[in-house]
């Protein structure tokens, strides 16, 4: 899964984020512990981005299935699968937007003390720009992604 090593540390020994709940629109978000991170294929389509004509399928609507590792395991007022997550062949921090089929990515730079220091942008990515979320960028998929036979919008198991 390639994992980054301060990511690894924090979830052995069971720890949370520490935020104010009533401050995120996620509500209370509970970390997957680390025995039960796996690899999943998160579906993701182009035709809604900047980038749909650059994409090689187009005009084609299938999914692209991107390499992922769910970080969430539950949160109160969202689903939580790809609330966060850590993308190893790209070596970042991302969040699936289930609802526009789209994968943001956070910068380069993120690390998961990041994240840690300031849970809620992060856990607010996919949610719906606020102004103060996490800044991100959406992933082009066609670098280093598969294209599906079908549209899909539910995580695929490896």
């Amino acid at each position: 899964m390639n994992l980054p090593m301060d990511l690894v540390e924090f979830l052995s020994v069971g720890t949370q984020l520490e935020y104010d709940p009533d401050d995120c629109d996620a509500g209370v978000v509970t970390l997957l512990p680390l025995a039960e991170l796996k690899l999943e294929r998160f579906p993701v389509e182009t035709s809604g981005q900047p980038f749909f004509k650059d994409d090689p399928n187009h005009p084609n609507v299938n999914s692209y299935l991107v390499l992922g590792v769910n970080l969430i395991a539950s949160c109160d007022d969202y689903d939580p699968r790809g609330l966060l997550l850590w993308l190893p062949i790209e070596h970042r921090y991302a969040a699936w937007d289930d609802s526009h089929c789209t994968i943001l990515v956070f910068g380069e730079q993120v690390t998961w003390d990041d994240i840690i220091n300031n849970p809620v942008p992060y856990l607010e990515g996919s949610l719906g720009a606020d102004g103060s979320d996490a800044p991100f960028e959406s992933l082009v998929p066609w670098l280093s992604h598969p294209y599906g036979d079908e549209q899909v919008y539910e995580p695929q198991p490896i």
